[in-house]
Protein backbone atom coordinates (compact mmCIF):
# COMPACT_ATOMS: atom_id res chain seq x y z
CA UNK A 1 0.00 0.00 0.00
CA UNK A 2 1.49 2.92 -1.17
CA UNK A 3 2.01 6.27 1.18
CA UNK A 4 0.64 9.42 -0.06
CA UNK A 5 3.34 12.21 -0.44
CA UNK A 6 1.12 14.94 0.76
CA UNK A 7 2.31 16.94 3.59
CA UNK A 8 -0.22 18.40 6.93
CA UNK A 9 0.98 20.81 9.79
CA UNK A 10 2.44 23.30 7.35
CA UNK A 11 3.28 25.23 10.15
CA UNK A 12 6.93 27.50 10.55
CA UNK A 13 8.69 27.03 13.78
CA UNK A 14 12.15 28.08 14.61
CA UNK A 15 13.88 24.95 16.13
CA UNK A 16 15.96 27.51 18.88
CA UNK A 17 12.80 28.94 20.58
CA UNK A 18 10.06 25.14 19.81
CA UNK A 19 8.47 24.79 23.24
CA UNK A 20 7.23 21.21 23.97
CA UNK A 21 4.22 19.97 22.76
CA UNK A 22 2.43 17.33 20.94
CA UNK A 23 3.71 17.54 17.31
CA UNK A 24 1.23 19.42 14.92
CA UNK A 25 0.83 16.90 12.07
CA UNK A 26 -2.72 15.49 12.53
CA UNK A 27 -1.31 12.85 10.35
CA UNK A 28 1.66 11.54 12.39
CA UNK A 29 -0.23 11.83 15.28
CA UNK A 30 -2.92 9.81 14.33
CA UNK A 31 -0.79 6.80 12.72
CA UNK A 32 1.03 7.27 16.17
CA UNK A 33 -1.51 6.65 17.97
CA UNK A 34 -2.94 3.40 15.99
CA UNK A 35 0.13 2.21 16.11
CA UNK A 36 2.06 3.24 19.69
CA UNK A 37 5.04 1.72 18.66
CA UNK A 38 8.04 1.57 16.35
CA UNK A 39 9.52 -1.28 14.81
CA UNK A 40 8.68 -4.95 15.74
CA UNK A 41 4.70 -4.90 17.51
CA UNK A 42 6.33 -5.39 21.48
CA UNK A 43 3.69 -8.36 21.61
CA UNK A 44 6.19 -10.66 19.08
CA UNK A 45 9.25 -8.46 19.93
CA UNK A 46 12.98 -10.02 21.37
CA UNK A 47 14.18 -6.54 22.31
CA UNK A 48 11.80 -3.81 23.89
CA UNK A 49 13.86 -0.41 24.02
CA UNK A 50 11.20 1.84 25.98
CA UNK A 51 12.05 5.99 25.74
CA UNK A 52 9.90 8.79 27.29
CA UNK A 53 8.37 10.12 23.56
CA UNK A 54 8.96 10.20 19.91
CA UNK A 55 10.54 13.85 19.25
CA UNK A 56 10.92 15.24 15.80
CA UNK A 57 11.36 18.25 14.76
CA UNK A 58 8.29 20.62 14.42
CA UNK A 59 9.02 21.67 10.57
CA UNK A 60 9.17 18.02 9.47
CA UNK A 61 5.45 17.71 8.19
CA UNK A 62 5.54 19.94 5.91
CA UNK A 63 9.08 19.07 4.19
CA UNK A 64 9.52 16.20 1.07
CA UNK A 65 11.08 14.14 3.92
CA UNK A 66 8.15 13.63 5.70
CA UNK A 67 7.45 10.58 3.68
CA UNK A 68 10.05 8.58 5.19
CA UNK A 69 9.04 9.38 8.64
CA UNK A 70 5.23 8.03 7.44
CA UNK A 71 6.74 4.86 5.85
CA UNK A 72 8.73 4.39 8.83
CA UNK A 73 5.95 4.43 11.11
CA UNK A 74 3.64 2.53 8.77
CA UNK A 75 6.38 -0.41 8.59
CA UNK A 76 9.55 -0.04 10.80
CA UNK A 77 10.49 -3.37 9.99
CA UNK A 78 10.28 -3.04 6.24
CA UNK A 79 12.13 0.38 6.20
CA UNK A 80 14.97 -0.99 8.13
CA UNK A 81 15.15 -4.00 5.57
CA UNK A 82 14.70 -1.41 2.57
CA UNK A 83 17.24 1.27 3.59
CA UNK A 84 19.67 -1.03 5.44
CA UNK A 85 18.79 1.90 8.64
CA UNK A 86 16.54 1.50 11.44
CA UNK A 87 15.49 4.87 11.59
CA UNK A 88 14.81 7.77 8.83
CA UNK A 89 17.28 10.17 11.07
CA UNK A 90 19.95 7.93 9.60
CA UNK A 91 19.38 8.76 6.14
CA UNK A 92 21.71 10.42 4.38
CA UNK A 93 19.07 13.12 3.29
CA UNK A 94 17.93 13.79 6.92
CA UNK A 95 17.12 17.53 5.80
CA UNK A 96 17.24 18.59 9.89
CA UNK A 97 19.75 19.62 12.54
CA UNK A 98 21.02 16.27 13.68
CA UNK A 99 21.94 17.81 17.16
CA UNK A 100 18.22 18.12 17.74
CA UNK A 101 14.95 16.01 17.43
CA UNK A 102 15.67 12.98 18.56
CA UNK A 103 18.44 12.06 16.57
CA UNK A 104 20.84 11.45 19.12
CA UNK A 105 18.88 8.60 20.35
CA UNK A 106 19.15 6.70 17.25
CA UNK A 107 22.55 7.97 16.47
CA UNK A 108 23.60 5.93 19.79
CA UNK A 109 21.54 2.76 19.25
CA UNK A 110 23.06 2.59 16.10
CA UNK A 111 26.64 2.38 17.38
CA UNK A 112 25.80 -1.28 18.41
CA UNK A 113 26.11 -2.01 14.99
CA UNK A 114 22.68 -4.20 14.92
CA UNK A 115 21.76 -5.11 11.14
CA UNK A 116 18.61 -5.12 8.68
CA UNK A 117 18.62 -8.69 9.54
CA UNK A 118 17.73 -8.23 13.05
CA UNK A 119 14.97 -6.03 11.94
CA UNK A 120 11.98 -8.17 13.50
CA UNK A 121 13.71 -8.58 17.08
CA UNK A 122 13.53 -4.65 17.80
CA UNK A 123 10.67 -2.66 18.93
CA UNK A 124 10.99 0.98 20.25
CA UNK A 125 8.10 1.88 22.87
CA UNK A 126 7.54 5.32 24.44
CA UNK A 127 5.48 6.30 27.33
CA UNK A 128 3.56 8.64 25.21
CA UNK A 129 1.68 7.31 22.28
CA UNK A 130 1.64 10.52 21.01
CA UNK A 131 4.43 12.44 19.28
CA UNK A 132 6.47 15.44 20.35
CA UNK A 133 8.41 18.25 19.74
CA UNK A 134 10.82 20.32 22.06
CA UNK A 135 12.72 19.19 24.60
CA UNK A 136 10.62 16.87 26.92
CA UNK A 137 12.63 18.21 30.18
CA UNK A 138 11.31 21.74 28.96
CA UNK A 139 7.87 21.15 30.34
CA UNK A 140 7.22 18.23 32.28
CA UNK A 141 4.08 19.21 33.20
CA UNK A 142 2.73 19.02 30.09
CA UNK A 143 4.37 15.44 29.31
CA UNK A 144 2.31 14.17 31.88
CA UNK A 145 -0.83 15.74 31.11
CA UNK A 146 -0.40 13.94 27.88
CA UNK A 147 0.23 10.32 29.49
CA UNK A 148 -2.31 7.89 28.34
CA UNK A 149 -3.52 5.30 31.25
CA UNK A 150 -4.70 2.81 28.97
CA UNK A 151 -1.50 2.42 26.65
CA UNK A 152 0.39 2.78 30.37
CA UNK A 153 -0.82 -0.07 31.50
CA UNK A 154 -0.82 -2.07 28.05
CA UNK A 155 2.81 -1.14 28.05
CA UNK A 156 3.50 -2.33 31.22
CA UNK A 157 1.68 -5.92 30.99
CA UNK A 158 3.59 -6.23 27.44
CA UNK A 159 6.93 -5.70 29.30
CA UNK A 160 6.10 -8.06 32.34
CA UNK A 161 4.15 -11.10 30.52
CA UNK A 162 4.25 -13.36 27.31
CA UNK A 163 7.11 -14.68 26.20
CA UNK A 164 10.19 -13.82 27.41
CA UNK A 165 12.28 -10.58 25.89
CA UNK A 166 14.88 -8.02 26.83
CA UNK A 167 13.42 -4.51 27.69
CA UNK A 168 15.83 -1.82 27.94
CA UNK A 169 15.22 1.31 30.24
CA UNK A 170 17.11 3.85 31.63
CA UNK A 171 17.58 5.99 34.54
CA UNK A 172 15.66 9.08 33.47
CA UNK A 173 12.62 6.28 32.76
CA UNK A 174 12.76 5.20 36.07
CA UNK A 175 12.45 9.11 37.30
CA UNK A 176 9.30 9.31 35.18
CA UNK A 177 7.94 6.05 36.16
CA UNK A 178 8.36 6.91 39.85
CA UNK A 179 6.39 10.02 39.24
CA UNK A 180 3.98 8.06 36.98
CA UNK A 181 2.99 5.84 39.78
CA UNK A 182 2.59 8.65 42.27
CA UNK A 183 0.22 10.64 39.99
CA UNK A 184 -1.89 8.50 37.92
CA UNK A 185 -1.43 5.11 39.83
CA UNK A 186 -0.18 3.34 36.96
CA UNK A 187 3.01 1.51 36.31
CA UNK A 188 3.48 -0.14 39.88
CA UNK A 189 4.93 -3.02 39.06
CA UNK A 190 7.64 -1.25 37.32
CA UNK A 191 8.18 1.24 39.58
CA UNK A 192 9.04 -1.31 42.25
CA UNK A 193 11.35 -2.83 39.98
CA UNK A 194 13.01 -0.24 39.02
CA UNK A 195 13.52 2.18 42.24
CA UNK A 196 17.06 2.42 43.91
CA UNK A 197 18.34 0.07 40.78
CA UNK A 198 21.35 1.78 39.37
CA UNK A 199 22.51 1.97 36.01
CA UNK A 200 24.19 -0.91 34.10
CA UNK A 201 22.36 -3.58 35.97
CA UNK A 202 19.60 -6.55 35.46
CA UNK A 203 16.70 -5.81 37.93
CA UNK A 204 14.45 -8.45 37.39
CA UNK A 205 14.54 -12.09 35.02
CA UNK A 206 12.24 -14.53 34.99
CA UNK A 207 10.46 -16.80 32.32
CA UNK A 208 8.77 -13.56 30.68
CA UNK A 209 11.70 -10.48 30.35
CA UNK A 210 14.93 -9.61 31.61
CA UNK A 211 14.98 -6.05 32.72
CA UNK A 212 17.85 -3.69 32.65
CA UNK A 213 18.93 -0.57 33.44
CA UNK A 214 20.99 0.88 31.51
CA UNK A 215 21.82 4.87 30.28
CA UNK A 216 19.51 6.76 28.00
CA UNK A 217 20.30 6.76 24.29
CA UNK A 218 19.34 10.63 23.43
CA UNK A 219 22.19 11.44 26.21
CA UNK A 220 25.67 11.01 26.06
CA UNK A 221 26.68 6.98 26.05
CA UNK A 222 30.28 5.63 26.43
CA UNK A 223 31.25 3.51 23.29
CA UNK A 224 32.12 1.14 26.38
CA UNK A 225 28.52 1.05 27.95
CA UNK A 226 27.05 0.77 24.26
CA UNK A 227 29.45 -2.52 23.67
CA UNK A 228 28.34 -4.29 27.19
CA UNK A 229 24.77 -3.70 26.14
CA UNK A 230 25.36 -4.64 22.24
CA UNK A 231 27.09 -7.77 24.37
CA UNK A 232 24.00 -8.39 26.42
CA UNK A 233 21.58 -8.14 23.33
CA UNK A 234 23.92 -10.45 21.07
CA UNK A 235 23.70 -12.72 23.89
CA UNK A 236 20.27 -12.82 24.35
CA UNK A 237 19.26 -13.28 20.85
CA UNK A 238 21.58 -15.95 20.41
CA UNK A 239 19.68 -18.38 22.73
CA UNK A 240 16.26 -17.20 22.46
Amino acid sequence: MPLPRETVGRMKYDDNIVKYDKHPSPELVKLFMEKPFQGQDPARAKVIIIGNDANYSPQISAHPFFHEILEYHFDGIGFWKKHKKHHPFLLPNYPFDRRKGGVRYHLNFNKMQFTSDDAEHFSFVELLNVPTIGNTGSDKRLFFDMLNRDHLNWLENIVLSGKKKFVIVNQTLATSINRIYKELGVLRKLCQLMEGKEAQSVVLENNNVILYNGYSFSYSVSNDNLVNLRNKIAEFLEKH
